[in-house]
């Protein structure tokens, strides 16, 4: 009896029995630097931020036809449009990467018949031959993001910043 009970669990161990789902993990930070997407993202951001500077420049310049008392509110309006227009970019360009990452994730998981890809980050310990962050990596080094048109500011007659 005893040995039957141990062939059967010794038997188990290695044979991924039907209905069993496999599980790989991913390490996201790793992938998102070495496959050059957080470049392609800080490149775009910086873009986008040097662009809203020249914008509060533009702006800056058009005080000085106002009334004195009129300066700090149109200097705060513009502001505000600003960092309105720097979070809505910053949002835009991860929400670009992230579709990017999943697009990736999806096609890999579904061509290797894997069933979930786990980000490493929420374990605290796994087998290394379960990491499939080189493949990403591999997959996504020739993707070019599309992130759209740096966005270009332009003043409205007597009014704060616009994009």
């Amino acid at each position: 009896m005893v040995l039957l009970v141990a062939s059967t669990l010794l038997a188990g161990c290695d044979a991924q029995q039907s209905g069993e789902k496999q599980m790989k993990f991913v390490n996201v930070d790793k992938v998102l630097v070495e496959s050059g997407l957080a470049k392609q993202e800080q490149d775009y951001l910086k873009a986008v931020n040097e662009s809203l500077q020249k914008g509060q420049q533009l702006a800056e310049k058009s005080y000085s036809g106002l009334p004195a008392d009129k300066v700090a509110t149109a200097r705060q309006a513009d502001k505000n449009v600003l960092s309105q227009q720097w979070e809505a970019q910053k949002r835009t360009a991860r929400n670009v990467v992230g579709a990017a990452m999943k697009k990736a994730t999806d096609a890999y998981r579904s061509d290797n018949k894997i069933d979930v890809i786990m980000p490493t980050q929420t374990v605290l310990s796994i087998d290394p031959e379960l990491d499939v962050s080189a493949d990403l990596i591999a997959k996504l080094k020739t993707t070019q993001l599309d992130f759209g048109k740096v966005p270009e500011i332009t003043l409205k007659a007597n009014g704060p910043v616009k994009e």
